[in-house]
């Protein structure tokens, strides 16, 4: 199974879109409901893909979308903890409110994603992938989403270095523009995505 946050547009949802086409069985979370409903729908509907409201800032939530996805379809093979937004450049720009949830879901929602699936991962020897980007490698002027990024990016190392030798499989950073995800088939077979 190919649980992925932040999967109701973007990234996440072209991500469950291939994860599918490989012979994925998906989980699909977000906080948006009805567009998550759809797209799993058009992914096969529920012998293929889950949809699962939840808020990565919320510990609550993330228990229930690991619980639910195992009780439905067994073993996480993949995690894909997506879920993210940015803010327009500038220290005098977007609401401090914005700030708030952009730093919250992009840093504290990937760590409690990594969190809440982290024993179902290593007892599958699972994968993680977390989305970072280029703004995580190099500073952009004015962007504390910038900083929100280079937080993943330093959380994906952390988590690779404690899953080293523990049973789980790789942890990677998924989108920092030099780095294709290599993907594994249920079949065992590799794939590219």
């Amino acid at each position: 199974m190919f649980l992925i946050t932040g999967a109701s547009s973007g990234i996440g949802a072209a991500t469950a879109r291939a994860a599918a086409e490989q012979g994925y069985r998906v989980v699909l979370a977000a906080r948006s409901a009805d567009r998550l409903s759809e797209l799993a729908t058009e992914l096969g509907g529920a012998d293929s893909a889950l949809a699962v409201r939840c808020d990565v800032t919320e510990w609550d939530d993330q228990q229930a979308m690991v619980r639910t996805a195992l009780e439905r379809f067994g073993q996480l093979d993949v995690v894909f903890a997506n879920a993210g937004f940015g803010a327009t450049r500038g220290f005098l720009e977007e609401s401090v409110e914005h700030w708030r949830s952009m730093v919250l879901t992009n840093v504290y929602g990937a760590a409690l994603t990594i969190r809440a699936t982290l024993p179902a991962l290593k007892e599958a020897r699972g994968h993680l992938l977390l989305t970072s980007s280029v703004a995580g490698r190099r500073a952009l002027p004015g962007s504390l989403y910038s900083a929100t990024k280079f937080a993943v990016t330093a959380m994906g190392e952390s988590a690779r270095l404690e899953l080293n030798d523990s049973g789980a499989g790789d942890a990677n950073r998924a989108g920092d523009g030099r780095h294709a995800v290599l993907l594994q088939a249920p079949d065992g077979r590799p794939r590219s995505g």
